[in-house]
């Protein structure tokens, strides 16, 4: 995906912290389901035996999940937030070659560049620019030949230009752990999207309990199951109803 699906899918966002050049944190999804909707089924549980990420990068700078360009007069500040729950836990995939996600808020055409480092190389794993044409979820698989090496903790870094102001980029980071668990990726081959997003959450696996669900909100848009499940998680990691708001009005259009 060149110019990435979701560069105009709405997104929604997890907690995160708002950063005027740069940042890395998370986000959280408000909202309560009516009384007529079935109870929420993803439920969120990270393991503390699992640790979580480090809340400082290298060179001693405070990393966000969030970032925010600087306004101008004839524009409104772009603002950049990776999909990753607030307090930095669960920040791990199953998978050798995971999908990220951020969500970009932005009135104007612009790109981001993603880079996947591992601490103990010099240079990145993996680049790759993506164009954004508006506010919405992009998204980057990572290919088959950069898979990722189970626990390695990897750094993934989004650096969002900026049209206008004293910035000309902004960068917001996270991290991600591959864990092997053949036992899990059993028990959740035959089972439904909802199902296998319940199941990754309560392992505390945040990157595929995510992907399963905003995959699934793709293929069938119309299911509100679905959405009410996506909203729920977000709002559980931290995002704020803001945010859980304009990435479901961007993939849902409402």
């Amino acid at each position: 995906m060149s110019k990435l699906f979701f560069a105009s899918l709405a997104i929604a966002t997890f907690g995160f912290v708002m950063v005027s050049h740069v940042g890395e944190q998370l986000v959280e999804f408000g909202s309560a389901a009516s009384a007529n909707q079935p109870q929420q089924r993803v439920r969120w549980r990270p393991n503390p035996k699992m640790g979580s990420a480090r809340s400082t990068l290298s060179g001693g700078r405070r990393g966000s999940a969030i970032a925010q360009c600087d306004a101008t007069r004839i524009m409104k500040p772009a603002t950049l937030t990776l999909l990753v729950p607030q307090a930095n836990q669960g920040l791990f995939t199953t998978a050798a070659n995971p999908t990220f996600f951020w969500h970009t808020e932005t009135d104007r055409s612009t790109q981001a560049e993603f880079i996947l480092s591992d601490p103990n190389q010099a240079e990145p794993v993996f680049t790759k620019t993506v164009a954004i044409d508006r506010s919405g979820i992009s998204r980057v698989a990572l290919p088959a030949e950069f898979a990722l090496k189970a626990g390695t903790r990897y750094r993934w870094t989004v650096l969002l230009a900026c049209n206008g102001g004293a910035s000309k980029e902004v960068v917001a980071r996270s991290f991600v752990e591959r864990i092997e668990n053949a036992d899990l990726q059993q028990q959740v081959n035959s089972r439904s999207s909802v199902d296998r997003a319940s199941k990754f959450a309560a392992e505390g696996i945040w990157y595929d309990a995510i992907a399963t669900l905003i995959d699934a909100a793709q293929q069938d848009p119309n299911n509100s199951q679905i959405r009410a499940e996506l909203r729920s998680l977000l709002s559980q990691v931290g995002r704020p109803s803001i945010e859980i708001a304009q990435v479901l009005e961007s993939m849902f259009g409402t």
